[in-house]
Order: C-alpha cells, then sequence, then structure tokens
C-alpha cells in the first residue's frame, strides 16, 4: 500500500460518524450549534480535489482517485469572438500622378491658382517697364488695311499693347494648364514661372503686333489637345482651328502645326492605344483643311521663305542666348522623365504609367520643337524676328523644363534653393536682353517738328523719311499712309535730292550725307536729338525743300 493510500484511510477512520438518513427519518430537525457546525465541516466531494500535504510524494496519471459519481463536469466549447467590421475610411487618396506626387483637391486647386495669379504680375510687371514710342514694325500694323489690325487700331498703341499683353499672359495661363494635365500642377507652376520671364515673352506682352495673338492660339491648340487626350478621337476636332489660324495671325506659327499632330498621338497613345494615330490623323486633316480655305480667302501669308543675308552661326548664337537656359532644363527634365516616370514621393503608389518609349517621344518632340524657328532663319540667313520667334518653340519646350525644375527639387521639394535659382538666373536674363532689344526709337521730337511741315504743304505732299511707318501712324489725321516712302542711300539718295520729288527728307544720321550737303534743292529745317542721351540713338535731321 502506498503512502498516499495510507493517509486517507486514517483520514476516514477518524472522520466522525454521520447517523443515515434512514436512521434519522422522522426525527425533527434542529439547526446544528455553531460549535457543531465547526465540528461538521464539510469536506470537498472529490477527495482527490483537497491539496497534498507537503510529505506526499508527486502523483502520477494513474493514481488519481476515481470522482464521485455525483460530481457534475459540464462539457462546452469556447467560440472566438466575431471581429468588430472595418470602419469605413474617412479619406481615400487620389491615383498618384505621373511624375510627381500631387493631389488636385479643392485646396491644392486654389494655392495654385493663387500661385499663378503672382507669376503673371511678374510677367505684366516686366512687360509694363518697357515704354516708348512706336516701333517702325508696329505703327505698320497699325497703319494697315488688315482685318486685325483694323480692329485695334481705334484704341491707339496704348490699347493696342494692352491688347497683346492680355493675349500674352492668356498664353502663360493656358501653357500651365496644358502642362498640368501632361504631368501635374507643380511642374505646371514651375513651367509658366520660366515661359513669364523670357525676353520673347516681355517683349510680345509689351509689343502692339498679332505675335502675342497667335503664341495665344498656339498654347489654346496644346491645352485642348492634353484636355481631350481621354476623349473620342473626334473630340480633338476642337483643337485644330486654333491651331488652323495661328499662321495667319503669325507666319511663324507654321512650323509647330506638325509638332502639334505629334503631341496629338503622343498625348492620347496612353489612353487610346492605337485609337491614337486615328486622332492625330483627324487632327491634321482638319488643321490642313482649314488652312487651305485660309490660303484661298486671305492668301498665303508674306515672309514666311525671305531669303536673307544674316550669318546662320551668328543667329545661332544668339538664339541660344536667348533660350538656351530653359532648352538645358528641358533636356534635364526630358532625361529624368525617360528614367523614371514617377518620383519616389509615395513609392508604394501603384497606377498606369506611360512607357519609356512613349516617354522619349514626348521628351524629344518637347525639346527639338525649340530648335525649329533657329534652323530655319539659319536656313534662310534671315533674323527678322528671330528674338520673338524663339519664343514659339519655347511655348512647347517649356512644360518639359517644368518638370525638369520639379525632379531637380525632389521629392517633398527637398532642394527648393535649385529652382530658386533657375528661376532667378532665368529672370535677370531675361531683364537685361529686354531692355537690350526692347529700343524703340524717340520719335517725339522729330514728329512735333513735322506737324508744322505737313500743315503748310498740305494733305498731298510726298515725304521721304528713314522710319515712313512712324511718321505715317502718328501724323494719320493729316496725312495718308501712301504719302510716306523709304528713304535710301547712296545712288538712290542721289537721284531722290536732284528730282526734288520731295517736299520733306527725314533721316536719322549721325552726320550729313554728302548727298545732301550743298544740295540747292534742300535746306536743314531742325536737328532733333534724343531725350536719352544714354540710347546712342542717332539724330533726326530734316530737311524742306527751297
Amino acid at each position: 500500500m502506498s503512502n498516499e493510500q495510507q493517509y486517507w484511510q486514517q483520514q476516514a477512520q477518524q472522520a466522525p460518524q454521520v447517523p443515515e438518513a434512514s436512521q434519522v427519518s422522522g426525527a425533527p430537525y434542529a439547526p446544528p450549534n455553531q460549535e457543531t457546525f465547526l465540528q461538521y465541516q464539510q469536506q470537498p466531494q472529490g477527495a482527490w480535489q483537497q491539496q497534498y500535504p507537503p510529505y506526499s510524494a508527486p502523483r502520477t496519471p494513474g493514481d488519481e482517485p476515481e470522482a464521485d459519481a455525483d460530481y457534475y463536469v459540464p462539457h462546452y466549447t469556447v467560440l472566438d469572438p466575431e471581429p468588430d467590421p472595418e470602419p469605413e475610411p474617412g479619406y481615400v487618396l487620389p491615383e498618384v500622378p505621373v511624375s510627381a506626387w500631387s493631389v488636385d483637391n479643392s485646396r491644392s486647386a486654389w494655392i495654385s491658382r493663387g500661385v499663378l495669379v503672382l507669376i503673371l504680375l511678374v510677367q505684366a510687371g516686366l512687360s509694363y517697364r518697357l515704354d516708348g514710342s512706336a516701333f517702325p514694325q508696329e505703327a505698320k500694323f497699325l497703319t494697315s488695311d488688315g482685318t486685325l489690325s483694323g480692329l485695334v487700331s481705334g484704341a491707339g498703341l496704348a490699347g493696342a499693347r494692352t491688347l497683346s499683353l492680355a493675349w500674352a499672359l492668356g498664353a502663360t495661363a493656358l501653357l500651365f494648364g496644358a502642362t498640368r494635365l501632361l504631368f501635374n500642377a507643380r511642374a505646371g507652376l514651375a513651367a509658366a514661372a520660366m515661359y513669364s520671364v523670357l525676353e520673347s515673352t516681355a517683349f510680345t506682352g509689351r509689343y502692339a503686333s498679332a505675335h502675342s495673338l497667335s503664341l495665344f492660339l498656339l498654347a489654346a491648340a496644346l491645352w485642348l489637345l492634353a484636355r481631350t487626350r481621354q476623349s473620342t478621337p473626334a473630340a480633338v476636332l476642337v483643337a485644330a482651328p486654333f491651331a488652323a489660324l495661328a499662321p495667319f495671325a503669325a507666319y511663324a506659327a507654321a512650323l509647330y502645326l506638325p509638332s502639334l499632330t505629334v503631341l496629338a498621338v503622343l498625348t492620347a497613345y496612353r489612353f487610346r492605344g492605337v485609337g491614337a494615330f486615328v486622332r492625330g490623323a483627324l487632327f491634321a486633316a482638319a488643321t490642313g483643311a482649314l488652312c487651305f480655305v485660309g490660303v484661298r480667302l486671305n492668301g498665303t501669308p508674306s515672309g514666311w521663305n525671305a531669303h536673307g543675308t544674316d550669318s546662320a552661326l551668328s543667329l545661332l548664337k544668339e538664339s541660344a542666348q536667348w533660350g538656351g537656359i530653359v532648352l538645358l532644363v528641358a533636356v534635364i527634365g526630358a532625361v529624368g522623365f525617360v528614367r523614371r516616370a514617377r518620383m519616389g514621393e509615395m513609392p508604394w503608389a501603384e497606377g498606369s504609367a506611360p512607357g519609356a518609349v512613349r516617354r522619349a517621344s514626348l521628351g524629344l518632340t518637347l525639346c527639338a520643337t525649340a530648335l525649329l524657328a533657329p534652323l530655319y532663319q539659319a536656313y534662310l540667313g534671315n533674323g527678322s524676328s528671330l528674338h520673338i520667334h524663339v519664343g514659339f518653340g519655347l511655348l512647347f519646350a517649356v512644360p518639359m523644363a517644368g518638370l525638369g525644375i520639379s525632379r531637380m527639387m525632389g521629392a517633398h521639394f527637398r532642394y527648393p534653393q535649385i529652382g530658386i535659382m533657375i528661376y532667378v538666373a532665368a529672370l535677370v536674363v531675361g531683364m537685361a536682353q529686354t531692355q537690350d532689344l526692347y529700343r524703340p526709337p524717340d520719335s517725339a521730337g522729330m514728329i512735333a517738328a513735322l506737324r508744322g511741315v505737313v500743315t503748310e504743304k498740305g494733305a498731298k505732299g510726298s515725304y521721304l523719311s528713314d522710319d515712313p511707318e512712324i511718321s505715317a501712324y502718328y501724323l494719320r489725321t493729316r496725312t495718308d499712309p501712301g504719302q510716306w516712302h523709304q528713304a535710301g542711300r547712296g545712288s538712290a539718295l542721289a537721284s531722290a535730292v536732284k528730282k526734288g520729288s520731295y517736299d520733306a527728307v527725314v533721316l536719322r544720321t549721325a552726320s550729313v550725307p554728302a548727298e545732301l550737303r550743298g544740295s540747292g534743292t534742300y535746306r536743314l529745317l531742325a536737328v532733333v536729338r534724343s531725350a536719352d542721351k544714354d540710347s546712342g540713338q542717332a539724330p533726326y535731321r530734316i530737311w524742306v525743300k527751297r
């Protein structure tokens, strides 16, 4: 017998004897007193549940005593509680745009618009700082019998310049919209900031001509191509009228119609696949048809194929000075775009992105378009208005330059100083170049002196001048443009002086020409010098017939 069994046997012998129920049946019930209750404390029903004494040996699984028959062990299964349902998210991040992280919600949209307004104010300030008399081409535009010039000539020179500024500001705003649609809002703001401080932008904003209108039409066509990139191919037809009208405002815009056709395909290929080529064909056909109708009604724009004697190397060098910074930044942006479609701001973001071939094609098209005007005019040897025409190509390269600035600043504006440095450099260069180029002749004194001459000779006189357009514009209430003729030099001037066929001769020259020195037909009436002594402008010399 084991030690444990001996222990339990001794406990059973020492326990008091309790009468059985059959012996006390019928006896009256008497509650036990406290002593009796303490003496007969109830023991556990299962003796095996009692704690073992310290000296007892450990039990093995086979030594447990059997439980009493009356002991009830419930059978149950513990179930895990059902998890609470996931709450609905209060905000869901939209799909990350291509090339950088930006969210086009209402707050960011208003912030972008506010920054754009500041950019446009800077552009307007740069244009308004340029002031002076009319350029010969401005005067020619306002005195011509064209439909557009006839509409704006009534507003005068100041009104025409204000209208040009409005078109230039509209082109910058449309450029921001197109870049935002192609890439993101941050690249759009960088592109607008770079474009607003260019020499060509500030100049055309203060130049009374149709160049700014042509830029506005090209920018509108570019924006509509980006706007309709996810629509049906037929939606591209809304951009065709703007593209077709641009060359009739300024002939240089015709160089960029093929680029618009290529962009019509590239902007939609990601969404339409092969259908993008149908979109490009529709755009090219509609634009070509409208241009053909315009030529039949209005004739071919003049000046687009005029050859000259300017050096091709010098023209390319000047073009690099006017747009080299923007083109360099655009190339950097194109290389970064080809290497990686998105920035690393949200690496876990998923979504469709354009392939490397399409990214390379888009970057090449936008950057190469900036070279069209310089190469074409270098081929012609004609530098006429090249500083303005360079801006047409930069209109297409600036979106990629804005992307380049966004990439160089890094994710979450890690290096904002790089973008600030590029902007300040472009601003300083643009201001210096614009101030140097925008030097209209100071013709106020010359016009004041001619008013008495025109009054004496009457409205039927004939006049020879170095700046016949300026005289015709400012004296348009007294003379007709046909009464003013362009002065020559050498034998042409000598023949005109000898015949005496002109009532007055107005030359801008530092010294008296030999053809008029000692002339018996004309006498020197006045020498009018510029009010700005630092302008370097030669004085006007006015001769009248004796």
